[in-house]
């Protein structure tokens, strides 16, 4: 849409050799604020952001949503 957007990655992960990253929109109202997964892809010195794919975004998105689980779901080291 060319839509400006300002994001924060707080995460990532990699998927199918893919590595996606987890962002926040920087809002001015904190509660419009959303999270976004997007493809990272490095082109030389060059990193890009893409947009998933429709017919790949549910899948992302409970992928990244079953590594949350997980690593909830751990039991701390003693």
């Amino acid at each position: 849409t060319g839509e400006e957007i300002e994001l924060r990655i707080i995460d990532n992960f990699d998927m199918e050799d893919r590595t996606f990253g987890v962002f926040l929109t920087l809002t001015e109202d904190e509660d419009e604020a959303e999270i976004v997964i997007l493809e990272i892809i490095e082109e030389g010195e060059d990193t890009l952001l893409q947009s998933l794919d429709e017919s790949e975004e549910d899948a992302v998105y409970d992928y990244y949503d079953s590594l949350c689980d997980a690593e909830e779901n751990e039991e701390p080291e003693q």
